[in-house]
């Protein structure tokens, strides 16, 4: 190497040979730095590496995200293992993001506060627990409240999208006037999600006009859920099979591509 004495070349050389016979940890072992490095990074990349694992769902590993979630001092770190512990699918995780949204509830040594990651990943966590049928039956009324006041109160726009995805798993009246309340939002993404979940629970849409939906759900109350799981033909799409998908798809691209070309 052109600059390098033969002493920098073989400290170099022996670093090389090092890191590749250097022996694998494994995800016991990334669980101990994770839980006990000084280097944040360090932690953050050990929950990674353990999530990864064909381990990652075991109870060890189980108990390792949960502690890290409620009490780990990086906010990176911690959004990891609140990722890492909802994709296991445990009860457990349910849980840990109720704690975690609703931290002051509890002591601060069984949760510190989040800040708008964390309440972000929680939230999400609480949604796809709840999409994939994952919330045990006695969390449920609390679930459903926590996505409510995330919607509500929530001043994190990430999580006022995850809030009003996640009620789309719980239909009542509250939900459904939180919603429409969800309209009026500054976001366009949140009223996109609102509409989008209102559609979901009562088969019908009104393009996020809130006037059309608060008069709709007065005319409606007694029968909100009546068409829950139908498409408005509005939202159908233009298609019914690969095929059609395919070529919908290209001419759309085309369109996007020369506005002012035309179609045979």
């Amino acid at each position: 190497m052109v600059g390098c004495s033969e002493t920098q070349m073989d400290t170099k050389l022996d670093a090389v040979v090092q890191k590749i016979f250097k022996p694998r940890r494994t995800p016991q072992q990334y669980m101990v730095l994770a839980v006990s490095s000084e280097d944040a990074d360090v932690r953050r990349d050990s929950v990674a590496r353990i999530s990864k694992s064909k381990k990652y769902d075991q109870e060890w590993a189980i108990k390792g995200f949960i502690a890290i979630a409620c009490l780990e001092s990086d906010p990176q770190t911690r959004c990891v293992a609140i990722r890492a512990l909802a994709r296991t699918g445990d009860p457990r995780a349910t849980e840990t993001a109720l704690k975690i949204l609703n931290y002051r509830d509890h002591p601060p040594n069984e949760v510190w506060p989040p800040v708008a990651l964390g309440r972000w990943d929680a939230t999400e966590a609480l949604a796809n627990l709840s999409a994939a049928g994952q919330v045990p039956e006695e969390y449920r009324e609390q679930v459903a409240k926590t996505l409510l006041d995330r919607l509500r109160l929530g001043t994190d726009r990430h999580a006022r999208i995850a809030g009003a995805r996640g009620l789309g798993c719980y239909p009542s009246e509250e939900a459904v006037t939180a919603l429409i309340a969800g309209l009026r939002d500054e976001d366009f993404a949140v009223v996109h999600q609102c509409e989008d979940t209102l559609v979901r629970l009562t088969g019908r849409t009104h393009g996020g006009d809130v006037l059309a939906w608060e008069e709709w759900f007065e005319a409606n109350r007694e029968a909100l859920f009546a068409h829950t799981g139908e498409i408005p033909a509005s939202r159908q799409p233009p298609y019914s099979n690969r095929w059609e998908k395919f070529t919908y798809e290209t001419k759309d691209l085309v369109r996007w591509l020369w506005p002012g070309a035309k179609e045979e």
